[in-house]
């Protein structure tokens, strides 16, 4: 039986600023969490439903998952700017290129 890897993704990323905003994570780092809960309940569900059940597949499947729905450059990126207090927003600045009509 079984749960889907989207219906698995789709509980945790629903549950995600819950369960940030009940532990006080800030949420430049609310990725991590998704992670964390993709990957935890991927492998109880392969741990229930699978027959033959390995744990270093289903956690790798778990975190290439994680990763790729809550996408790992942002993921890196806020983290980097969580911890050092920078921002890549600069609003002082308008940011002109060449191909820039205005």
């Amino acid at each position: 039986m079984g749960f889907d890897l989207g219906l698995i993704i789709a509980f945790a990323l629903a549950a995600t600023a819950t369960l940030s905003d009940l532990l006080g994570i800030p949420k430049k780092l609310r990725g991590w969490v998704a992670v964390v809960l993709i990957v935890g309940l991927y492998m109880v569900n392969q741990w229930l439903y699978s027959p033959n059940f390995d744990w270093k597949a289903a956690l790798m499947e778990g975190i290439t998952a994680g990763l790729a729905s809550v996408g790992i450059h942002s993921s890196a990126k806020n983290t980097i700017e969580q911890w050092t207090g920078t921002s890549s927003k600069n609003t002082n600045t308008k940011k002109q290129d060449s191909q820039s009509a205005v």
